[in-house]
């Protein structure tokens, strides 16, 4: 049996060991020297006197039948972070789940004293390790060349443990195309959003941008046309624009991207490629983000490209963040958190949608992306049913497998989601079977 434990100073002659052993390939410097310094200060109370940042170091061990099988050290941070350093597992025992406990005991930890962010470096020539963290929600913030070992790139990776409220309540968000009676919130939204970051962003800006899409079905990049899509709530407010512009050799810029809130945005990154893939290669934009929005980026694939100094303003750093998209795009579905759950768990196998354009264009056999808040899953479609009506939809599907948590209510439920004119476009009943859970990204 497999116990986890705090270290001991008697542990160091073995810890010492599989830090060389485990970190030679991929490191310089001496790692028992480093394995003396943290296992000392692990066991005699934890204080780091010589981290400059350092607020406390621990170290835990997972041991069976007396021997070290797994270690994981981790010092807390002044700031509210806690930095990985390092989560070794001895080869015999790998694939048994002991990095998971190691991990669950310092997330445990982390919740107590409400860390709000976990990182760690990894030598991008570790790839099992590597594929691990970014299996277990750890998110890609970048890549240091030569950085630890001259010939070797490290990998820079952080999981967010708490959002600070931002996903407290969650928005039912809609991605359509623009409409005409979008029009005004649209000015509105963009000159309001962009105008304090970008010189010239004003009413003849976006008539502008009202023209090109007039000329979307040209399809020519020379005539510089533009795909207007909006994040609505079901009452019809827009919440969010993406305005793309598809470019000579297949890149396409989004300018702008902006939404009134972190869901709202974290709609419009999510679907994007969907729409957008048939158009183009690679997604590109010029923006001066928040950091949930560097996170949400991050998160969904994109990286930064470079820095702009006064590009398109005076003391203001654009920056151009990009995503190359698979020439196959998985399509996705935002779903909130309570049915992500039961949807994997498997007690909703049934998604209740209406038709919009997106949703008709799903077919039996497709393969979804279900994603709520920072977590993710991926499902197949077993059929889809179509019907007229919510009502006439419940009389032939089980209400409890599309709103488990209120059968009895759930014509209510849907209604209040999708209003009359929305429900008149048709009501689609998805049957899921889950393939697999990635994993929790906040």
């Amino acid at each position: 049996m497999v116990k986890v434990r705090s270290v001991k100073l008697d542990d160091l002659p073995v810890v010492a060991e599989m830090m060389h052993h485990a970190l030679d390939p991929f490191y310089g410097g001496d790692h028992r020297a480093h394995a003396k310094r943290i296992v000392e200060t692990a066991a005699r109370g934890t204080r780091d006197r010589k981290g400059h940042f350092s607020a406390a170091q621990l170290m835990y061990v997972a041991e069976e039948e007396g021997q070290i099988i797994g270690i994981l050290n981790f010092v807390v941070k002044h700031q509210g972070t806690l930095k990985i350093s390092p989560l070794i597992v001895h080869e015999s025992a790998r694939g048994r789940g002991v990095s998971r406990m190691l991990l669950q005991r310092m997330e445990r930890y982390a919740k107590k004293y409400r860390i709000r962010q976990i990182y760690c470096t990894v030598s991008a020539k570790n790839k099992i390790a590597l594929d691990y963290f970014l299996a277990h929600g750890f998110v890609r913030a970048g890549m240091a060349s030569g950085h630890y070992r001259a010939d070797t790139d490290e990998v820079m990776l952080y999981k967010i443990v708490e959002h600070a409220g931002v996903f407290s309540q969650e928005r039912i968000v809609s991605v359509l195309p623009l409409s005409e009676e979008d029009k005004p919130q649209v000015r509105h939204l963009v000159v309001s959003r962009l105008s304090p970051y970008f010189e010239g962003v004003d009413e003849r800006w976006v008539d502008a941008l009202f023209a090109g899409y007039k000329r979307r079905d040209t399809r020519d990049p020379n005539e510089k046309y533009k795909l207007i899509l909006v994040a609505k709530s079901p009452d019809g407010t827009v919440l969010g624009i993406a305005a793309a512009t598809p470019k000579k050799g297949e890149p396409i810029k989004l300018m702008p991207l902006i939404a009134e809130d972190i869901q709202v945005f974290s709609a419009l990154v999510a679907e994007l490629p969907s729409f957008l893939r048939e158009y183009g290669h690679k997604l590109y934009t010029h923006t001066v983000p928040t950091s949930v929005e560097v996170e949400t980026l991050q998160h969904h694939g994109w990286q930064i490209e470079a820095m702009m100094p006064e590009a398109y303003k005076r003391g203001v750093i654009t920056q151009q963040w990009s995503l190359i998209m698979e020439e196959k795009v998985m399509k996705t579905m935002r779903v909130k958190r309570q049915y992500f759950n039961a949807i994997m768990a498997g007690t909703k196998p049934l998604e209740a949608r209406v038709g919009y354009d997106s949703i008709k264009r799903i077919r039996k056999g497709d393969n979804i992306r279900l994603e709520s808040e920072r977590l993710s899953g991926v499902v197949q479609v077993v059929d889809v049913r179509v019907y007229k009506t919510f009502a006439d939809m419940l009389q032939h599907e089980k209400a409890g497998h599309i709103v488990p948590d209120d059968p009895a209510g759930a014509l209510q439920v849907l209604l209040r989601i999708y209003p009359p004119e929305k429900e008149q476009l048709g009501v689609y009943i998805f049957e899921f079977k889950v393939l697999k859970g990635i994993g929790n990204r906040r």
